[in-house]
């Protein structure tokens, strides 16, 4: 094959996975930056009681009427279906440097405990919220309403917008 050729090819496979990028699913590595778990001697409902000074006030949302809430912990029995989850928030994580910089909000269990459940908020969706998603939710108890899925054995839901996250 002659050099002019093999360039070619070359410069178009790459053209390709410039223009095409490979979607690469979320992940929960241990080398995230920025981890703010909840002290361990703090109970969910101290931590309601401790407010952050920082944080807005949010308004209230409205949830699906019609919706089944289920805890956290009971999540796994309805894999793949809409539903509004509720915990306390144990663990907070932007991880900035990761691929889609993902923020996560982990419910009932903090990471690594595959037994979580992990709200994952994309890194183009931070600007729905009216500050960082990590502070305003941190030590609070919450429900989320979306579609349960699994990723790598750890149960997750994916939200878009605050009101899909109502405070309690």
């Amino acid at each position: 094959m002659k050099p002019a050729t093999a360039l070619a090819i070359l410069a178009i496979v790459l053209i390709g996975c410039v223009t095409n990028p490979t979607p690469v699913p979320p992940t929960q590595t241990p080398w995230v930056i920025t981890a703010t778990p909840v002290a361990p001697a703090q109970t969910p409902r101290a931590a309601i009681a401790t407010p952050i000074a920082s944080a807005p006030t949010l308004a209230p949302t409205s949830i699906s009427p019609g919706t089944e809430t289920i805890s956290w912990s009971d999540a796994g029995n309805y894999l793949n279906q809409t539903k509004i989850v509720c915990g306390p928030v144990l663990r907070t994580t932007f991880a900035q440097t990761t691929n889609g910089q993902p923020t996560y909000l982990d419910l009932g269990r903090a990471y690594p405990d595959p037994a979580r459940f992990s709200v994952l908020i994309w890194g183009n969706q931070r600007a729905n919220f009216p500050s960082a998603p990590e502070t305003l939710y941190r030590g609070k108890t919450i429900c989320v309403t979306g579609k349960i899925a699994s990723y790598r054995g750890t149960l997750e839901m994916e939200v878009r917008t605050p009101s899909q996250i109502e405070v309690k």
